[in-house]
Formats: C-alpha cells, structure tokens, sequence
C-alpha cells in the first residue's frame, strides 16, 4: 500500500538559476551593492556564486536520462531563462523573483533568501527536490531515493565535529541554523548538510517557517547572503527533530573505493574534477569557488559533455 502510495506521488523538482553574464542582471547587481553602501563577505558577493558554465543543460540531461519520474521542473530565475531552454516543454515552468519574494526584497542575489520562497511557487507539488544547478543525478535513481514509502523525505547528512567554529559565511549560517533547532528541541545530532539535492515536504517546509517566523522574514528582506540570515538546512533539522523524515548518512566515498556513494562533492578545481570519470554515486555536486578559473570551468564543462553527450528535450 505504501509503495502505490509514494508510486503514484508526483514529485517536483526545483532549480536556481542565473547568469552573470547578462549585462542588465551585472548592472543591477553592481547598482544594488552600491546603493547598500554596505561591506559584503566575498561568500556572499564574488562572482563564483553568480557565473553559470551551462551546467543546467547538463543538470537537466541528468534529470532526463537517470530521474525520468520527475514531474514538473521549475527554474527560479531573476527575468532571465537560458538560451537554449526550450520553454515551451510542458515539464518546464520559469518562475520569476518577483513571484514568490516580497516586492521590497527585490532585486535578489542572495539565494538563502530566494529559498524562502520556495513554498510559494504556484502549482509545486506537496514533495519536492530541490537543486542548484550544479548538481547532477550521476546514476539511476528512483522515488524512493527520495521519499519513504509513507512519504517521509529522505534527509541525507554527512558528519562533521561537534560544535565546530566555522568563519566561512556558508558554514556559519548552517551551524547556526543547527543551533536554532538544537536549542529549541534540545536535541543533538551534529551532522551537515550533504550539499546536494535535497527532498522536502511543501507543508513541512511552511511549518518549519512559521516556528521561526521572525528569522526567515529578516532573511527574505537581505538582498545579499550575511552572517544573520537562517539557511534551508533549518529544514531538514526540523524534520528531523520532529521525525517527520528519514536521515540518511552518507559516508565519505574514500573510506571505502567500492562503496557506492548516495552523495559526492566536488569543487571545480582541476584536481578533484578528475574524479568525474571514475566517480561511483548517484547524487555529484560540482561546485564553483572562489579559486575557481575559467580553464577550470572549460574542464568542467568537457567532462560533464563526456558524461551526458546526448541533447535532452528540454533543449532548443
């Protein structure tokens, strides 16, 4: 009865998504940072957080030939839609700022504030994945990758020291928002997120955003990441604190070379991008930062064309 249940569930997935290149996007963002007249942590405001390298083409590919269940696929975006999109493809839907942000938190570059709004998208359905464009299904998966037989989200963590001080700007605002939980329910389970694709219940993410109602309005209003804002991951805690999910945690792949990692992580750095030929798991991130070049980026690029060489419907 419950594997009809979560068979017949249709399940949505979700994309940021945008592109620096665009001169009236750059200009809107240089003119944003200057009318704040305020000091950014470079996490929050450098261009590796902004400039895409066609990995959403590549995303997409993976979705069609590993996750074909998928039902619908929304890409929130800032007035902006790929090049190669096809639109007219009945599985997509852009979704607009503007549709889900507070009309005075507009313009947005902050996508710890953009994911507020995540319950609002018209249409979503009630269980959902949620990505950034630079992750990928790497192999097959199915449903119940994602969500139990009762349509519990499967939550994915990954270990991490115990009370452990972060100064980077993502790091920190993850540990804060495992304190929040941890203070509120006095409960202790010190994993981090395993920075991937991630399942959630639209009402649990609501409920979750009532319980702390003050803090996700704040971070809805910041134009920019900062050290106050309260990230998605507050989510997953909470189902978690609440058993309203199933944890899962994922080991690191090097432990053991025949295991088959659910989730890998990668930076788009010359080095660890080799590891995108032999990589064994079913969830990979290929991430850019702040070290990141543009011949790193190229090398990304060729892999993952390696990788999924064939054009998906979702393309012109």
């Amino acid at each position: 009865m419950e594997k009809e249940r979560l068979e017949n569930q249709e399940i949505d997935l979700v994309y940021l998504w945008c592109d620096a290149g665009d001169e009236l996007w750059a200009k809107k963002k240089a003119c944003t940072m200057q009318k704040l007249q305020k000091s950014f942590d470079k996490d929050a405001s450098d261009d590796c957080r902004f400039i895409q390298s066609d990995e959403l083409k590549y995303s997409l590919r993976s979705v069609e030939k590993y996750a074909p269940w998928i039902n619908k696929i929304f890409i929130v975006t800032d007035n902006q839609k790929p090049a190669w999109l096809d639109i007219n493809n009945p599985k997509i839907k852009i979704v607009d700022h503007k549709e889900i942000l507070p009309a005075d938190a507009l313009p947005c570059f902050n996508s710890t504030a953009i994911e507020t709004g995540l319950p609002y998208i018209k249409d979503l359905s009630e269980c959902f994945l949620f990505a950034n464009d630079d992750t990928f299904f790497w192999d097959y998966v199915d449903k119940s990758d994602f969500f139990t037989g009762d349509l519990k989200p499967v939550c994915r963590l990954r270990q991490r020291i115990k009370n452990k001080k972060y100064k980077h700007l993502y790091g920190y605002i993850v540990k804060k928002a495992y304190d929040m939980i941890k203070h509120r329910y006095g409960i202790n389970m010190p994993y981090f997120p395993h920075h991937n694709i991630d399942a959630y219940r639209k009402s649990y993410f609501l409920d979750c955003m009532a319980e702390f109602r003050e803090e996700f309005e704040k971070t809805a209003h910041q134009q920019f990441r900062e050290f106050d804002s309260v990230q998605r991951s507050i989510v997953t805690y909470y189902m978690a604190a609440n058993n309203l999910c199933e944890v899962k945690h994922v080991a690191k792949p090097w432990y053991n070379p025949f295991f088959k990692s659910d989730s890998r992580y990668v930076k788009c750095l010359a080095k660890p991008l080799a590891e995108l030929k032999t990589a064994n798991c079913k969830l990979l991130c290929v991430n850019d930062c702040n070290r990141t070049t543009n011949k790193d980026r190229e090398l990304m690029k060729k892999l993952l064309e390696e990788k999924f060489p064939e054009k998906s419907g979702f393309e012109i």
